[in-house]
């Protein structure tokens, strides 16, 4: 026994003894590292209703913990080496609870040298056109003072195109402008999948004292190669305007949103509720612009903060798609958000809404439940 003892204290000597060497070496490699993320908890339910049979559809219950942790390390004075790593398990239909995968969503070095920006690695495709989508690639961005101008290129990505029925792996380029003049904030941008489609967008913001408001127009041309019938090959477009205002304690947004005969403008045709598609398109929750053609429709969105802690929301979409068909779009939505510190966020939210996805104009319900804290 006591040589046992003897045997754990100089292990727990030595131990300690290493473990105050690598205390200062780790601490002069963490020393100017930039760590964010957030760990978010949702629990919620969908259902979805045909008017034509009332049956159920698809209804979904799940709860979903994802914890995203963003790191920056600085490998010299130029370069930093920038990493997300992203733990995302979604249960559903009351399954056993389990592990969730972990991934690394970012990795890539992102070089600055004064007014220029060159980011190499598997990273997010800059701009309005193809949020949500990932690829490996360069991005180069240079700031001109009062415009900044930038150019992309990635060999693989993710930017959905099943909405034209073709799934390539086509090089993606694109590039940016972006910049002031006067009160009017301007952007523009032009992206292509190489033998696929080619997208531009255009948008103008501008404020005046308690009012803002802004205009979007984004215009996608397929290729003829994608196989898509030579008279849905153009007029794939989306138009937004909006208006937004404060008042005291009282803040809200109209929308108005169309799309062209055949389609809407964005490159990534993915309608996603969560709203990562491309943020050219409209989104509510569960209405939105994004793959959806001759669509015309008009959205309010109003919050009150009764404290600072408390707020509350309401919204309402509605419009038509489809002058022929004249099937109504419509979708209502209901929110109170409780802040209980600046990282700390937590909301209830409910929705109804008129999908229009089946050919029995499916009804919907959904509602949330949400927990985050960010750092």
């Amino acid at each position: 026994m006591k040589k046992i003892a003897k045997l754990s204290l100089v292990t727990a000597v030595a131990v300690a003894g290493l473990t105050n060497v690598n205390a200062a070496s780790l601490e002069e490699a963490i020393k100017g590292v930039d760590v964010s993320g957030q760990f978010r908890f949702r629990f919620q339910e969908k259902n979805v209703d045909g008017e034509t049979t009332g049956a159920s559809t698809n209804n979904e219950t799940n709860s979903d913990v994802e914890v995203e942790i963003g790191v920056k390390v600085p490998v010299n004075d130029k370069v930093t080496a920038v990493f997300k790593i992203d733990n995302a398990g979604n249960h559903k239909d009351n399954s056993p609870s389990g592990k969730g995968d972990v991934e690394i969503e970012d990795y890539y070095f992102s070089y600055a040298d004064g007014a220029l920006t060159v980011n190499a690695g598997q990273q997010n495709i800059p701009g309005r056109l193809t949020d949500g989508a990932q690829g490996d690639g360069m991005v180069a961005l240079y700031n001109l003072g009062a415009a900044t101008v930038g150019a992309a290129a990635f060999a693989n990505h993710n930017v959905d195109l099943s909405a034209i029925s073709y799934n390539g792996s086509q090089a993606v380029y694109s590039v940016i402008a972006m910049g002031n003049v006067g009160p009017v904030s301007l952007l523009g941008q032009y992206a292509t999948v190489e033998d696929t489609v080619d997208t531009f967008g255009i948008k103008a913001d501008a404020s005046i004292e308690m009012i803002k408001a802004g205009i979007e127009y984004t215009e996608s041309e397929l290729d003829s190669k994608t196989g898509v019938a030579a008279a849905s090959l153009d007029d794939r477009s989306t138009l937004k305007a909006y208006v937004s205002g404060k008042a005291g304690i009282v803040s809200a947004k109209l929308t108005y949103a169309q799309t062209g005969d055949n389609g809407s403008g964005a490159i990534d045709s993915q309608a996603n509720s969560d709203g990562l598609e491309s943020a050219s398109e409209f989104l509510l929750w569960n209405l939105g612009s994004s793959n959806r053609a001759d669509l015309e429709l008009f959205a309010l969105d109003a919050s009150v903060a009764l404290t600072d802690k408390v707020s509350l929301r309401a919204a309402y979409a509605a419009g038509e798609q489809g002058k022929a068909a004249g099937k109504d779009v419509e979708e209502i939505l209901g929110q109170v958000t409780y802040k209980m510190s600046k990282n700390l966020t937590s909301y209830v939210r409910y929705a109804e809404y008129d999908s229009n996805a089946t050919s029995d104009n499916a009804d919907g319900q959904r509602g949330r439940v949400e927990v985050k804290y960010s750092f």
